[in-house]
């Protein structure tokens, strides 16, 4: 696993979509407004899958029809490469889920 400089996780969002980070912060969050929380909940659904796939979890906070997604290794307490990753894949299954894949 490795930590990530700020210059690498500004170089790592422009790679991914709508994910920002906060300088003062140990992480990384992308919100996304789906159509209605069915489709909210199948985006969970296959973020979780991902996830446990890696072995690397986010932090998931869903309200009616928006699911924002924050990551960070804890255990790191930095933005690692795991994290940049799994933002990867999240921005692949939101793709999916809309239908814009």
């Amino acid at each position: 696993m490795l930590r990530l400089s700020e210059e690498q996780i500004r170089d790592g969002l422009e790679r991914l979509t709508d994910w920002e980070w906060d300088p003062d912060t140990v992480l990384i969050h992308r919100t996304v407004r789906l159509a209605d929380f069915p489709t909210a909940i199948s985006l969970v659904q296959e973020v979780a899958q991902a996830a446990e796939q890696a072995d690397h979890h986010p932090d998931i906070d869903i309200r009616y029809d928006t699911v924002r997604l924050t990551l960070s290794t804890h255990s790191e307490g930095a933005v690692t490469d795991q994290d940049m990753a799994l933002a990867a894949r999240v921005d692949e299954l939101v793709e999916v889920v809309t239908g814009q894949g």
